[in-house]
């Protein structure tokens, strides 16, 4: 690990001076910083604020960091925002956006690419938005209290604010079999997804309170990237539903909208039609393109209430921090689209 005395031995200057600079302290030059950030940056040097701070007690105002990575807009970025930027008025709290590109969310321990916010450890708190890798958040973790969006971290106890999955595909479950479906299944499982893994086992939670058997069968994987808009790469798990549709198998439920999406383009690129041949439902209504497809019947997540609800509860956090580690759900609203129907007569074909 490198030290603040191999980068002042680099630079021939004194730890006190690369600390202060670390800190962004008000006397030395700017240029000293800007030397000292430079070599920690090209040694490798990985920092991330102080973790014994004190508070400035004479002010109620806190910071909290609203950490970002990858895809913004895609995970309801806008209105999670406004819920946060009205909470924080609400608790007198200062939010400090950050954002890294998809892949680099290391570089928030180095220096060089710290808000001085973080560098110089003022943040009460942190919000993670999209998935951040478990080594990192242990560093972020020790610094201040994080609560994360959606996401559990493995390995990492911290809170977490998301939506009542099983709530959720409680309301769609009983839409399909009210329809009549009794035989459903679920596409986009990926154990390497918080939510997708929440999303399927609530729809094993109500198949067995509707009493339906459970079919192995009928956990359909996606990867990551398909469930995450990086790829469409799923055909081979189109033509194994379209099997199983002429199996008898009359609705499919999506993990989101976006698989939901690619399977209704599929199964229409095969002859079937949505929903005359096959029910889908998706999850999370947020903007993806319908692939000229008509609007999925879907669960709506309240981004707005979600953001606010992560301010609040990494603000309780900055007080509580001895207190267990909380999951918060929230629920969903139903959306009816234009994508679930009765099933389809016994023994009638597609065309």
């Amino acid at each position: 690990m490198v030290n603040q005395k191999a980068i002042a031995e680099r630079l021939k200057v004194s730890v006190a001076t690369v600390s202060k600079a670390l800190s962004d302290s008000g006397d030395i030059s700017a240029q000293t910083r800007a030397k000292v950030l430079e070599a920690a940056s090209a040694l490798g040097y990985q920092y991330v604020g102080r973790s014994k701070r004190k508070r400035d007690e004479e002010t109620s105002c806190h910071y909290v960091g609203v950490l970002i990575h990858g895809d913004w807009e895609g995970v309801g970025g806008g209105s999670y925002l406004q819920g946060m930027s009205i909470q924080g008025l609400k608790l007198d709290i200062s939010l400090v956006m950050h954002y890294l590109p998809a892949g680099q969310t290391e570089l928030l321990l180095n220096p060089a690419y710290q808000t001085g916010a973080l560098r110089e450890g003022r943040l009460g708190g942190m919000i993670l938005v999209n998935r951040w890798p478990t080594e990192v958040v242990k560093k972020l973790s020790a610094v201040a209290p994080c609560v994360s969006l959606i996401h559990e971290v493995p390995g990492v106890e911290l809170d977490v604010v998301g939506v009542d999955e099983t709530g959720a595909l409680a309301m769609l479950m009983d839409q399909l079999y009210n329809l009549g479906h009794r035989r459903i299944g679920f596409f986009g499982r990926c154990g390497a997804v918080t939510w997708s893994r929440e999303r399927c086992g609530a729809y094993v939670n109500s198949l067995s309170r509707l009493g339906l058997e459970l079919n192995p069968g009928l956990l359909c994987d996606a990867s990551a990237e398909v469930l995450n808009g990086k790829s469409a790469a799923c055909e081979a798990q189109v033509d194994y539903v379209v099997r199983q549709v002429e199996r008898g198998v009359g609705a499919w439920m999506c993990a989101n909208n976006r698989v939901g999406y690619l399977l209704c383009r599929g199964l229409k690129d095969r002859g079937l039609r949505v929903p005359r041949d096959v029910s889908v439902t998706g999850f999370d209504n947020q903007a993806t393109d319908p692939l000229g497809c008509p609007e999925l019947t879907s669960v709506s997540i309240p981004g707005a209430n979600l953001g606010a609800a992560a301010v609040e509860r990494v603000h309780n956090r900055m007080h509580q921090v001895d207190w267990p580690k909380m999951h918060v759900k929230l629920p969903c609203g139903l959306v009816e689209g234009w994508t679930t129907a009765e099933p389809r007569a016994e023994g009638s074909k597609a065309g």
